[in-house]
């Protein structure tokens, strides 16, 4: 391996040149944070740093509640010093588009050095990738100011200014590692698509970044401030229960803190209503750096957007959990009725219920509305509120794991994007056509950032405006009009707005 050096504002970094590829690891773009600064926003380095960027950085603090099959043993340790970026580049004099990936992982987990997310295949389509770190659960996304009178001061939305602070630092810096600043393309999934969405909300005039693209996610994962602040409360009170003030949380360290959050559930705070989004870590828009209401505040936002999702999201959840499994009718239906209005029971019923399945059919029912509930529906609104800029897609290349019980199952899409389905253990989860579907999907995605059109050799994507159309992908790529909207149109209209 030889080394490659690149110079500017930020500093000078070394890296490593193999593959064809100059890659850098652990480039700090935030001062770096401690016990002590935790709770507060990330802010500049102050000076310029000669760094050898060989080494990933820290991954930040996990939430973990159980363990997936996701979960990556190789990450480096965990540390609240995290905020950290990666970078890819085939040549560092060219001008090339720039894709900045944000992780998934619920707000809670994940991270941007995930084996899963190689840095040695995008780039060799003629972009410069970028992938970073954040803060996650009770130190990027809980609100504590109001609880604690200010003793704490965190807003909830340290995260999102984290990963802004490295979209800043990625427009300053990148074009000496051969990266166009005023062609930056932002892409995520889960909720790496519902940061790239708020992103797009928070910079709607599209001078930071002009392009995104969000994977199995929307703009609608985000809690107000009275939802925020009793989230905080049941922080407080879980750290009471286990003997520690608030004064004392400021000096806690990031294992107890973590420990704390393992305790909370999102249901703790819902007085038997269903919360949506279903989670409790979560940004919160505050009107200051989150507008109040984002989607109204994107709708005429220039940035081009393409969204999604798999034909088989839930699968990952319902195909292991005991409930789902054990699924009668009566249960379905009482966890219809918490979720849409009485009325429109029988409609959603028949709509979804499908007689093929005797076996399980009403976790089939039920796993496909979780679904079109927690993805599709918020995928259509922001394709119908910016259908003259927005690309629609189907990934529906299923799985062979489990006999292929979970079809495309949510972010099945990652190892054919990332090229990482060619080495263990993410080889397994893919089909024997994953060289296909690896090509079709990284090349819409590049040719979207170089272009603002998504295309894959003579098939160019039109906007959903055009005629309502998805592009369905797996080893084949076919634009196919959307087939779900009356049923989504159904689920939204239906939901019991608390």
């Amino acid at each position: 391996m030889d080394k490659t050096e690149a110079k500017c504002p930020a500093g000078t970094f070394t890296g490593t040149f193999k593959n064809n590829l100059n890659a850098y690891y652990g480039i700090p773009y935030a001062k770096p944070l401690s016990l002590k600064t935790k709770w507060l926003p990330p802010e500049l380095l102050s000076s310029p740093v000669s760094l050898e960027a060989n080494s990933k950085g820290f991954t930040a603090p996990q939430t973990i509640y159980q363990k997936s099959f996701f979960h990556d043993p190789s990450l480096p340790s965990e540390s609240i010093d995290c905020l950290t970026l990666n970078i890819a580049s085939k040549n560092l004099k060219a001008r090339m588009p720039v894709m900045i990936w944000i992780h998934g992982g619920a707000y809670i987990t994940g991270s941007a050095n995930s084996g899963m997310y190689d840095l040695f295949s995008l780039p060799q389509h003629d972009v410069v990738l970028v992938t970073i770190n954040y803060r996650l659960g009770p130190f990027g996304f809980l609100k504590l100011d109001e609880v604690t009178d200010g003793k704490i001061s965190s807003s909830g939305n340290e995260g999102l200014m984290d990963q802004k602070l490295a979209i800043e630092w990625v427009k300053k810096n990148i074009d000496a590692f051969g990266g166009d600043p005023d062609n930056i393309t932002l892409f995520g999934e889960s909720a790496g698509a519902w940061s790239v969405s708020l992103q797009s909300s928070i910079h709607s005039s599209g001078t930071l970044f002009s392009k995104a693209i969000c994977q199995s996610g929307g703009m609608n994962a985000y809690i107000d401030k009275n939802r925020a602040n009793s989230w905080g409360d049941l922080f407080l009170q879980q750290a009471d229960q286990n003997g520690i003030s608030i004064n004392a949380l400021q000096n806690c360290s990031e294992s107890e803190i973590i420990s704390l959050a393992t305790k909370m559930k999102h249901t703790m705070i819902s007085e038997g209503k269903w919360l949506s989004p279903e989670i409790g870590f979560a940004p919160v828009a505050d009107g200051n750096f989150l507008p109040l209401d984002p989607l109204e505040n994107f709708k005429d936002s220039p940035i081009k957007l393409i969204i999604g999702t798999t034909s088989d999201e839930y699968k990952l959840w319902s195909e292991f959990e005991a409930y789902y499994l054990g699924l009668t009718e009566e249960q379905f239906l009482k966890r219809l009725k918490k979720i849409f209005h009485q009325e429109k029971i029988s409609e959603i019923y028949e709509q979804y219920l499908d007689h093929n399945f005797k076996k399980e059919k009403y976790k089939h029912a039920l796993s496909n509305i979780m679904t079109d509930w927690i993805f599709g529906i918020h995928a259509l609104e922001l394709l119908e509120t910016h259908k003259h800029k927005s690309f629609g897609y189907l990934f529906d290349e299923g799985s062979p794991l489990f006999n292929g019980r979970l079809g495309a199952y949510h972010a099945s899409e990652l190892p054919y994007l990332f090229g990482s389905w060619k080495k263990e253990p993410f080889k397994s989860l893919c089909s024997k056509n994953a060289g296909k579907t690896s090509e079709i999907l990284q090349v819409l995605w590049t040719q979207f950032a170089k272009t603002g059109i998504p295309s894959f050799k003579s098939i160019s994507l039109e906007p959903f405006a055009e005629n309502q159309s998805l592009a369905c992908i797996n080893s084949s790529l076919d634009l196919k009009t959307h087939s779900k909207i009356k049923k989504l149109t159904l689920l939204n209209e239906s939901k019991i707005i608390y």
